[in-house]
Parts: structure tokens; C-alpha cells; sequence
């Protein structure tokens, strides 16, 4: 297994960059509501006044698409501040999985209310949870310039300029244009100055551009306004290693290493009872190598937070890379007892039982490899343990079923190119082997739980 740097913190500081976007079409057997319709037209959905969309709602779930349809342009009629009847149906589609319908009405909607940017906006998003980014940035770009002179509802432009102006800065971050994407968290800002993932967003963009004072700010701003988020230390050491770790910044990486641990600690000493901290600073130090703080960091860590299946991981990981398979073992299993089924657990624990000589125990690493592999079947890493466990249990013909389906699924993380390298080593592909395992010892993307064997394999291979 490997782990990104500060996973819980990262996964908060960017906001999962499409967090801010509508995404409706993603929603699996999300339920229909007034608010989903017309929640960013008025202020009051529910009311009685709009009994015409409660109705079109009813007559849709009851399959009266015509009916529903007719009940949707009567409320419109009434209400000129609502958004276009197409549009309103598009989004029912989309709430109920009918995406080519969705996007038809959407297209209508453009064709009969050209002034209108929503049907922008919406056709931006679908794009951007397709990675279509040069299509949203030319809808967003689209929507912008629509919502400048849209004057029908003040509420529904200010919520569409805000959707509008972070989806389109989500494409600039990923195209790493981050002056271009601060001047739309900017003007995303101005339309919601509470927007804690606003300002969580610009604290990354104004790193990268190298205000590190400015984003450490913007990062202090977005945990005021949302005390869930992590420390703006966190935050900013997050980032100093993700700037250590820019090829560009080679000649900067010992200060940027040296800022990012220096944050880290402060982190801790402010709040050491703070679960995404102890995880942050935990995984840091594993990464890192200094293995001793990072087992004194988690022996208090499991004291200050003894519910947390991420600190029980971490615990199990840095027992396995410190030769205590037994203290590993019980902390994977306290991780599933915390989280079950969690991937990662059960993906380390199978590893750590197929090693064992004794048949019962080879037998429940097999019960764990299949159980996570049928909850996780579109897993490289998964479905490469299995590989790798069943070929331990003289199972080949489904250890290469189950090896090809990990190749196929592609990117695999440290732990399973090594296993991949096993793997290839056993069919006497040597020059194969030593090509993964170097790249694999390359990767500086995560904490390489099995590290020590990667490093002792390719040794013995040259």
C-alpha cells in the first residue's frame, strides 16, 4: 500500500476541487426535491406558491414525463424568477440517472433561452466528471459571459456566477494557470465571502504562485469560516512538500522539506489532540523516515483519539515497516473493526497473513483478499494482492485472472509494482523485475510500505 502525502489533509485543502460544482448528474438515486429545482431561484422552494413544481415533481416520478413537463411551464409562467421549464426538467433527469435525456433538455433549453447560463454551467460540469477540460473551460468561459448580463433573479445569477466562477478555476488549477484561477476564486469570493473552500482553494493557488504568507492567510481565513478543515499549518506544510517535490524546485527542495516539517510541528505542539493533524504529521514522519517520532506521534495519537481507523493503519504500517508483523496484524484488525471493509487494511493484512507458513492463516489471507477484491473490483492494488495471494496458494489460473485484471486497471501504487515484480521474478523476467522496482523506488508519491524488500529485491538482481 502506499499513501499520498497528507491524505486527510489534502483531500480537505483542495476541496476536492469539484466539491463547489452542482455534479447532479453524478447523483446516484438522488431524490428530487423543489430545493434540487429551484433551490438557487428563491429562497423559499417549499412554499405553497410553488405547488406547480411539487406537482411536476409527482407526475415524474410516476413516469407523466408530458404531464410533468406541462406543470413545470405553468410554475414558469407564474414565475418568470424561476429557471426555464427544460432546464428544471434536465435537472430531474440528471438527479435520476437519465443522463442523454438531461442533456437533451439541456440543449433545448439553450436553443429556446440563449440568454439564459445555466445550461452552460450544467454542461461544464458534466464535462469536468468526464476530465473533458477543454470543452468546461469553453462552457464556463461561455456561462461567465451570460451571467454578466443576466438580470431576471439576483439570487439565481449570484449562485450561478459562483458555480460558474469555481468550476471554471477547478480547469485552471488542473492546467496550473493559477493566476487565472486566483482571480476566480477571487471573484468567486466576492460572491460569498463565507466560502471556506474559497479561500481553502486560494491558499493553494497562492502557494504555487509563491506567496506562501498570502496562502498560509487564506488557509487561516478558510478554518475560521469552517473549524472541519485542517490547521493552517497542515494546510501549508501540505504544500511546502508538494512544492519540495516540483521538479522545477530541485534546487529549493532541503528549504521547502525543512518549511514543511517546521509546519507540521507546529501543527502538533497547537493542537495535539487533533485528529487530522496526528494523521497528517504521522504520515509525514513515515515518509520521511524518522520512524521512531512517528511511533511515539501515534502511541499518543491512539490515546487522544482511540476511535480513529486512520491513526490504527498508520499504526499497523509502521509496525510492519519496523518487524512487528503481530502488533501490525492487531492493528489492521482494530482498522476494520473501526472501518469495515476498508480497502487498505484489508489490502495490507492480506499481505501480512499469506506470509505465514500456517495453512489456516494463508487460508483467511485468501477469505480477506477475495472479500476486498469483490467490494473493490475496479482496484489495481486489489485485485494485484489477490493476484498475488492466490499464487501463493497454488490457485494460478485465477492468480493470472486476477493479475491481468490489476495490469489492465492500470497505475498501481509501490506495494503492488513490487508484488508485480514478485510476480515477474518468478517467471524468470528479470530485466522486467528490475525495470518496475526501480521505477517503483522512484516514486516519491506516498509512504512504500514494503520499501526495504523493493530495495533488497533489485539488489539481488543485478
Amino acid at each position: 500500500m502506499a499513501f499520498s502525502l497528507g491524505q486527510p489533509q489534502l483531500r480537505l485543502l483542495c476541496g476536492a476541487l469539484f466539491a463547489s460544482l452542482l455534479l447532479i448528474g453524478q447523483q446516484a438515486s438522488a431524490q428530487v426535491t423543489p430545493e434540487s429545482l429551484i433551490g438557487d431561484a428563491v429562497s423559499d422552494p417549499d412554499a405553497a406558491r410553488y405547488s406547480d413544481i411539487a406537482e411536476a415533481i409527482k407526475r415524474y416520478e410516476n413516469n407523466d414525463v408530458l404531464g410533468a413537463m406541462n406543470f413545470l411551464e405553468s410554475a414558469k409562467s407564474a414565475e418568470d424568477r424561476l429557471p426555464p421549464a427544460n432546464l428544471m426538467m434536465a435537472k430531474m433527469y440528471f438527479l435520476t440517472r437519465q443522463t442523454a435525456a438531461g442533456l437533451q433538455a439541456l440543449e433545448r433549453t439553450a436553443s429556446e433561452s440563449p440568454n439564459d447560463p445555466e445550461p452552460y454551467v450544467l454542461l461544464a460540469d458534466q464535462a469536468m466528471t468526464q476530465s473533458q477540460a477543454v470543452q468546461a473551460s469553453a462552457l464556463y468561459d461561455k456561462a461567465v459571459e451570460l451571467i454578466k448580463t443576466y438580470d431576471k433573479n439576483p439570487r439565481r445569477k449570484r449562485k450561478l456566477a459562483i458555480r460558474a466562477y469555481a468550476g471554471r478555476a477547478a480547469v485552471l488549477q488542473r492546467w496550473q494557470d493559477w493566476a487565472a484561477a486566483e482571480a476566480d476564486l477571487n471573484a468567486w469570493i466576492a460572491e460569498d465571502p463565507e466560502a471556506a473552500s474559497a479561500y481553502n482553494r486560494l491558499g493553494l493557488v497562492l502557494f504555487m504562485e509563491g506567496r506562501e504568507k498570502e496562502g498560509y492567510d487564506a488557509f487561516t481565513k478558510a478554518k475560521e469560516l469552517n473549524e472541519k478543515l485542517p490547521s493552517p499549518f497542515v494546510s501549508a506544510a501540505a504544500m511546502y512538500q508538494r512544492l519540495a517535490n516540483v521538479p522545477e524546485n530541485s534546487e529549493n527542495k532541503a528549504s521547502y522539506e525543512s518549511k514543511a516539517k517546521q509546519s507540521f510541528e507546529r501543527a502538533y505542539q497547537a493542537d495535539k489532540n487533533d485528529e487530522t493533524t496526528l494523521v497528517s504529521y504521522s504520515e509525514w514522519l513515515i515518509r520521511s523516515g524518522d520512524l521512531a517520532q512517528a511511533e511515539k506521534v501515534l502511541a499518543a495519537a491512539r490515546t487522544a483519539q482511540p476511535t480513529s481507523h486512520q491513526i490504527q493503519l498508520l499504526s499497523g504500517v509502521l509496525a510492519e515497516m519496523t518487524g512487528k508483523p503481530a502488533e501490525a496484524e492487531k492493528f489492521y484488525n482494530q482498522t476494520l473493526a473501526l472501518s469495515p471493509g476498508n480497502r487498505d487494511a484489508s489490502n495490507q493484512l492480506a499481505q501480512l497473513l499469506i506470509k505465514s507458513d500456517d495453512e489456516e492463516v494463508q487460508a483467511r489471507a485468501e477469505a480477506v483478499a477475495r472479500l476486498n477484491a469483490r467490494l473493490n473490483e475496479n482496484n489495481s492494488d486489489v485485485n494485484l494482492t489477490l493476484a498475488w495471494v492466490l499464487r501463493k496458494r497454488n490457485k494460478g489460473a485465477e492468480a493470472n485472472q486476477a493479475f491481468t485484471r490489476g495490469i489492465r486497471l492500470g497505475q498501481p501504487n509501490a506495494d503492488s509494482t513490487l508484488l508485480i515484480a514478485k510476480l515477474l521474478v518468478e517467471q524468470e523476467r528479470k530485466k522486467d523485475a528490475r525495470a518496475v522496482l526501480e521505477n517503483a523506488l522512484k516514486n516519491d508519491q506516498g509512504i512504500f510500505v514494503h520499501r526495504a524488500e523493493a530495495e533488497a529485491l533489485l539488489e539481488s538482481l543485478k
